[in-house]
């Protein structure tokens, strides 16, 4: 599988909107290490945190640990909130960005360390509940789009690969982020927000650098070490898809749900 760059494994759009859909070059990439660098020294910020990265023995997809210094940047600037680095909502954001790097780069399952392996259970909008393996098996985009009509997402006839390759031009990055904890372990209830600037294409749509968000709620229950044991997702992930189809206008959309998001230290 062809990548540009270990910051840039599965969103592979440009920076900014050029026509192109092509991925940022090592110039860019190194600017964007310097901005980092900067505004986590100039604001005190730290960077997420994604465990189990450093473990011995681990089979890459990509023949290394992934670098998410672009994802970082545009997710420090972006954010809607900042949660204490002790608050529950920070360590619920950490566990599912664990679970995300893992399932994204690690190819062997039972290396998973943020699930447990015997218990883990994912579902989303009501769709198929899927155990580790064969969430492993099918890949992030067609567990979370299982419950999509086929005309938007046919994930009968989509593979890991080719689920990846449909969005990997579409952003540069695509940040997570945790709004709001409702209840604690071992259910824990939270809503999130997952936003980029659709800067590439999607299925020949070029987008015009619109920002492209998705709001949800979620439930996860998790063992006495913190691991993944059943997670259900709610989304409307039809919205998605017809945004970057250019089916549906991004104003109207998340109407209800909208921050009108802007970078928290004032940037």
């Amino acid at each position: 599988m062809k990548f540009p760059s270990l910051a840039q494994t599965h969103m592979q759009g440009p920076a900014d909107v050029n026509g192109s859909g092509k991925a940022l070059t090592n110039k860019e990439l190194q600017a964007v290490k310097k901005e980092l660098k900067a505004i986590k020294a100039e604001h005190n910020l730290k960077e997420p945190t994604r465990s189990f990265m450093d473990e011995p023995g681990t089979k890459w997809r990509f023949g290394g640990p992934p670098d998410y210094s672009l994802t970082n940047l545009y997710y420090l600037k972006q954010r809607t909130k900042e949660h204490p680095e002790d608050s529950l909502e920070k360590i619920v954001e950490n566990l599912v960005k664990t679970w995300e790097m893992e399932r994204s780069h690690k190819l062997d399952f039972k290396q998973h360390k943020s699930v447990d392996q015997k218990q883990f259970k994912i579902s989303a909008n009501g769709g198929k509940k899927y155990d580790n393996e064969a969430a492993n098996k099918v890949g992030n985009y067609n567990v979370l789009l299982d419950a999509c009509p086929a005309n938007l997402w046919d994930k009968d006839n989509t593979t890991w690969e080719k689920s990846h390759d449909k969005f990997h031009s579409a952003f540069a990055a695509f940040p997570w982020e945790v709004l709001e904890v409702y209840s604690g372990p071992p259910k824990v209830g939270f809503s999130w927000r997952h936003w980029g600037n659709f800067t590439g294409t999607y299925e020949e749509n070029k987008g015009k650098g619109e920002l492209i968000e998705m709001f949800g709620f979620g439930t996860a229950v998790v063992n006495d070490k913190l691991q993944l044991c059943d997670v259900e997702i709610f989304y409307n992930a039809e919205d998605f898809i017809k945004n970057l189809r250019g089916e549906k206008k991004v104003e109207k959309t998340n109407v209800s749900w909208n921050t009108n998001a802007a970078c928290p230290f004032g940037m």
